[in-house]
């Protein structure tokens, strides 16, 4: 386990993946905090500083995409990591386009995971 300090926003509305990626990336040694919805990751953007936000494309309301386009406006340097699980090549591009970092694809890898977030954070 490292000691690094840096923080996380995890944003999923499925709570099981909010909980586990929460967990998963504790004992990597870094600060975690959750959002049910797009909306409420605004809202925590808007009022806390993150060094990276994993989230999920598929969610009501303000989708995965929405929410880097508006992350992205209040914090341009700020690395996205965005997961689906209905992955195609047009969702990929526009992923890239919005300004996500890194794309993974359900069911998620926590190896995976964690090298992306590495990588991410690396940026």
């Amino acid at each position: 386990m490292m000691d690094s300090h840096e923080k996380i926003l995890v944003v999923d509305d499925e709570k099981n993946v909010r909980v586990l990626f929460e967990r998963i990336l504790a004992k990597e040694g870094y600060e975690v905090e959750c959002a049910a919805s797009g909306s409420e990751a605004i809202d925590k953007l808007a009022s806390n500083s993150f060094d990276l936000v994993v989230t999920d494309l598929k969610m009501d309301g303000i989708d995965g995409l929405d929410l880097i386009r508006k992350g992205k406006r209040t914090n341009q340097a700020i690395p996205f990591i965005l997961i689906s699980g209905y992955g195609t090549a047009q969702t990929a591009m526009s992923a890239a386009q919005e300004g996500a970092d890194v794309y993974l694809m359900k069911p998620i890898d926590m190896t995976d995971l964690k090298l992306a977030v590495k990588r991410a954070l690396r940026k």
